[in-house]
């Protein structure tokens, strides 16, 4: 079995780094897991590893990590007095230090390892690979949305010796970043869920967005027995395709696939399909929350599976006892009233398509709690007007808006005809209205971008009604 341990000099010498404060060097390990980036977690004989973010400055804990055991600390320019029991490793980026680390971690670790990209729906088909492989593999994954130049890294120094598959999710915000993150884990198989307007502001067009998680492709076409996972019915398939020299499979709905499903039926609370293995043969799947949308997660979770070998009928019973991560389209009851719980995050696709497996839901009015979609720039007032006009043309009976972009939300649903459209500047004020609105047996479904935490008014309700 693979070392699980660092020896020091490897540290030093993949991150570059100088060591002060400790002249011999053999007789310090650690392992992967003992890097820690946060004293709150830091246990005895961890090494800390300082980041500078926007609100901190992880420098100034040095002595709070020595005090809680750490054996040493990774830094860029500490320069205070140190005990003589505690060693530093100064390094000119504390940031790329973390990462040369990860990356070293992750080529030592002869595993295949997936990375699942995308604009909507990465974080429920990582879960869902992981879910589905553990029924004959040792998975490793990313816990919630450890996806960016940060999270990736630490998760992967949390990955055991003994597994032997690891899924992570790869985020990104802005041109480079994909590129950054699959330099760290070197997939052998990628997924490309979709192409939408998330993060749009940041990036300006949907073609820049998609080149950005394009920048997986070349790490994998390194090897030509790798894989590529697509979404044969986004717009932007063909356009990865071009570009990927490993090979692909595909998965769709509309157009022909790899894995393809059939027979579609979303009873409200779950969605029933098959899956299209020939003309005589259909597996039968069925997934325990509402949307169409999640009948793509499952077949790029089916795709990727294959790969590996899971049987179909495995891959069914899995998927049957699967739960959805928190706070993604949840089903649950409040007093009298049926909670549609998906507030982890927004982009104009997955409103609308949350929108869409609300008003499938059955029975109750279906009324839309919607908090700002973040992150798109010049086109917000827009989308969020188009985002109200669409609430009101699927036949919501009612539209609560919360945020900077609350009044453009209404304006787009009254223009189109929707008579309840009310806006907010706090979530206090919403909740009053809306209780006093509300109606037993009503369907309220709760989303937003992250930022705008939406689940807070689940708790103001929960909190009401004992």
């Amino acid at each position: 079995m693979m070392k699980s341990f660092f020896f020091l000099h490897e540290l030093l010498e993949v991150t570059q780094g100088r060591l002060i404060n400790l002249s011999e060097k053999k007789r310090i390990l650690l392992s992967p897991s003992q890097i820690c980036t946060d004293t709150r977690k830091i246990k005895k004989g961890d090494l800390f590893l300082a980041l500078k973010g926007e609100k901190f400055d992880g420098e100034d804990f040095v002595d709070e990590a020595y005090k809680k055991g750490a054996i040493g600390a990774i830094v860029n320019n500490f320069c205070f007095s140190l005990p003589s029991n505690f060693f530093l490793i100064r390094v000119n980026d504390t940031l790329k230090a973390l990462q040369s680390i990860a990356k070293f971690y992750r080529q030592k670790l002869s595993i295949p390892l997936i990375g699942v990209t995308g604009s909507n729906g990465k974080t429920t088909v990582k879960e869902l690979i992981a879910h589905i492989l553990s029924t004959c593999y040792q998975v490793g994954k990313s816990e919630g949305n450890f996806n960016n130049q940060i999270g990736l890294p630490l998760s992967i120094l949390q990955f055991l010796p003994e597994y032997q598959i690891g899924v992570l999710e790869l985020g990104m915000n802005q041109p480079g970043e994909i590129k950054i993150l699959s330099k760290i884990a070197q997939p052998n198989v990628g997924v490309i869920t979709n192409i939408h307007h998330s993060h749009i502001g940041m990036m300006g067009t949907v073609e820049k967005i998609a080149r950005a998680k394009a920048e997986m492709i070349p790490l994998l076409n390194r090897n030509e027995d790798n894989y590529l996972v697509l979404n044969e019915d986004d717009p932007w398939t063909g356009f990865f395709r071009k570009i990927t020299t490993c090979r692909i499979i595909t998965f769709g709905i509309n157009k022909k696939a790899n894995f393809r499903a059939g027979n579609i039926n979303d009873e409200g609370g779950r969605i029933r399909f098959n899956l299209l293995i020939s003309e005589k043969e259909k597996i039968p799947f069925n997934f325990p929350s509402p949307g169409i949308f999640n009948v793509y997660n499952v077949l790029a979770a089916i795709a990727v599976c294959s790969i590996f070998k899971v049987p179909f009928s495995t891959m069914s019973k899995a998927v049957k006892s699967f739960s959805p991560p928190p706070l993604h389209y949840q089903i649950e009851k409040c007093g009298e009233y049926n909670i549609f719980n998906d507030s982890y995050n927004a982009n104009p696709e997955s409103m609308r398509s949350a929108l869409s497996a609300l008003m499938r839901l059955n029975g109750g009015r279906k009324i839309a709690i919607l908090g700002d979609m973040l992150e798109l720039g010049e086109y917000s007032f827009s989308l969020h007007q188009d985002l109200g006009k669409f609430a009101a043309s699927v036949g919501v009976n009612a539209i609560f808006a919360y945020g900077r972009f609350a009044p453009a939300v209404a304006s787009g649903a009254e223009k189109a005809g929707l008579k309840d459209s009310f806006c907010f500047d706090s979530k206090e004020a919403l909740f009053d209205r809306l209780l006093s609105y509300i109606k037993s047996g009503d369907w309220l479904l709760v989303k937003g971008s992250r930022k705008t935490k939406m689940e807070d008014l689940i708790s103001m309700l929960k909190a009401s009604v004992g």
